[in-house]
């Protein structure tokens, strides 16, 4: 699992770039925004990154900050919706401009992203409403403070990237002490309340 990055821009055109990280070039699909502000050629960039594996490509699509990423990773949850579309919502709106418009219920406004139609739209509003509108004001910006979603973020990838849904990651990631730092320790506590939370739906039965 590829989650950042850490390298030389080699280039950039209008929905990649590539990025060479000891001497190896990764080709990184981004946000057109995104891309404007990763600067010149040559420069050292920084980037938080999701790869999706399918059957016919592997595709890294990279992001200037892991709230983005995360903001990425909810919108892909909701049926209907594919890189393709969730890139444009962000660069579209923006994280906060899509936060306020879902939890606002403005879905008219994702409604005016490249390849988003009005039904996509509504439901992306409706699924992700509930979900959103619990966040305090402000805390999908970038400098926000400390929140159960940034801090659980590596984590919940490496919970999707094994097969359990967004859903089920984030409420484990939910349920992991402040305390426990070390990124390997919180995945195998979250392990652990995922198999705890399957034996009692078991017995339940």
């Amino acid at each position: 699992m590829i989650v950042e990055l850490r390298g030389r821009l080699m280039s950039k055109d209008a929905e990649s770039c590539v990025v060479d990280v000891g001497g190896v070039g990764y080709g990184v699909e981004m946000t057109k925004v995104g891309l404007e502000k990763l600067g010149e050629v040559n420069s050292q960039v920084h980037l938080y990154t999701h790869l999706v594996i399918r059957e016919d490509a592997w595709r890294l699509i990279g992001f200037l900050s892991r709230i983005e990423r995360q903001c990425f990773l909810d919108m892909l949850a909701v049926t209907g919706v594919g890189i393709k579309g969730a890139l444009a919502l962000l660069g579209h709106l923006g994280v906060e401009g899509l936060r306020q418009a879902v939890v606002h219920g403005q879905w008219k406004q994702l409604k005016e992203a490249p390849g988003i139609g009005a039904k996509l739209a509504q439901r992306i509003q409706l699924e992700l409403s509930s979900k959103w509108g619990t966040l305090d004001d402000g805390l999908l910006s970038p400098n926000a403070g400390k929140s159960p979603t940034l801090s659980s973020d590596e984590v919940l990838e490496g919970l999707v990237s094994l097969g359990y849904t967004v859903d089920e990651a984030r409420s484990a990631c939910g349920h992991i002490p402040d305390e426990i730092n070390d990124i390997g320790q919180r995945l195998r506590f979250a392990l652990k309340t995922l198999d705890s939370g399957k034996g009692e739906q078991h017995r339940g039965q």
